[in-house]
């Protein structure tokens, strides 16, 4: 006869690790995700998708593999011209994130309707502990793939076909496969740029009509095991700081590796072949001497390199505005917030020869 379940240690499963609330490991090795903190549940408050145009652009969730997100402009292109396309990779130091947060559908909408794009791909990327990495970078070349599934012969100055309801024509109807460009938040930056350096390593034709046109770091995650001036010195940000990123990176990276991985410091992979280059660098973003150090770096190695400055914010300053309660809504930061929009449909077009809807 089997014995009743006891109440005592030896059937109760001990906490191991609580990662500030957002991460709570167990010593039989399951993993729990509590709803997050307090802190930051306006910023990971869940937006549903809907069909009916919101500020010019209507939201997607598509049950691939990976799932994606998609925001697709509600207007068609002008003169029937066919779009690029921008592959998006979170936020979160690999360990936390979802494309239906608040957080980004403030932003990524916006953009989506103030851009010359046929629409935005939001990668629901693998975490960490669970899935470490290389899987977040995997699921990108997954998400290219699907990408690659919506190619179809498209006959010179062919026009756009009438506008349908479903999301997936209508993002094959208009797109322009062969100008991809990846667009990264902090350690999602990483995140793009290993894509990038992967794509151009496979055969020839092997990703068919897809091309890559650019990449686009926003306030990328660079850092290294020496923490860099604007690191020891900068205040801490509850969103941001070092420890708690440290502890992430701990869950996400090989076994034994270091802040000095190419995952984090990707300067050690100078000689990979990547897209002309954007990155976006927030001048209070504690991150900003390792950002303004592999852009140096990189120009030296003769890679093209473009920077959109942001003064007066720091990292990811266009994701939380408005969001959080302590740091309300002002005209510094939306002027910043435009200016960077503006930055990206410039580095587009100047890519793609079409004109920003701005």
């Amino acid at each position: 006869m089997a014995s009743p379940c006891c109440k005592d240690t030896c059937c109760t499963k001990v906490l191991v690790d609580d990662i500030a609330g957002w991460i709570k490991i167990y010593d039989d090795g399951t993993v729990e995700r509590p709803a997050p903190p307090p802190e930051a549940q306006q910023l990971a408050t869940s937006i549903p998708p809907y069909d009916v145009p919101r500020n010019g652009v209507t939201v997607h969730d598509i049950p691939a593999d990976p799932p994606l997100r998609l925001y697709l402009p509600a207007t068609a292109p002008l003169n029937g011209r066919r779009l690029p396309v921008l592959l998006h990779f979170l936020a979160g130091s690999f360990c936390i994130s979802d494309p239906s947060w608040a957080m980004y559908h403030s932003f990524y909408a916006r953009l989506a309707a103030s851009i010359p794009v046929a629409g935005v791909v939001s990668i629901t990327l693998p975490l960490a502990p669970e899935n470490p990495l290389p899987a977040a970078i995997a699921a990108g070349y997954a998400a290219i793939d699907w990408l690659k599934s919506l190619a179809r012969p498209v006959l010179p100055n062919e026009p756009v076909p009438e506008p349908t309801s479903d999301p997936i024509n209508r993002l094959r109807d208009v797109a322009d496969l062969s100008r991809v460009f990846l667009i990264g938040d902090s350690n999602g930056a990483n995140l793009a740029l290993q894509v990038a350096a992967g794509f151009s390593t496979a055969e020839p034709g092997y990703w068919g009509p897809v091309g890559l046109a650019g990449a686009i770091l926003l306030n990328p995650g660079f850092t290294r095991s020496a923490p860099s001036r604007s690191e020891s010195t900068d205040p801490m940000n509850r969103y941001m700081n070092r420890e708690l990123v440290g502890r992430f990176l701990k869950l996400a990276l090989p076994e034994g590796a270091t802040r000095d991985h190419p995952y984090i410091w990707p300067v050690v992979d100078a000689a990979a072949a990547v897209p002309p280059l954007l990155v976006s660098i927030a001048m209070l973003d504690s991150l900003r001497d390792r950002q303004v150090e592999y852009c140096n770096a990189m120009r030296r190695a003769g890679k093209h390199v473009e920077v959109a400055l942001s003064a007066g914010v720091d990292h990811i300053f266009y994701l939380k505005h408005g969001l959080v309660v302590s740091e309300p809504e002002n005209d510094e930061t939306a002027a910043r917030i435009a200016e960077l929009i503006e930055d990206i449909g410039r580095f587009i077009g100047r890519r793609h020869c079409c004109v920003a809807r701005l």
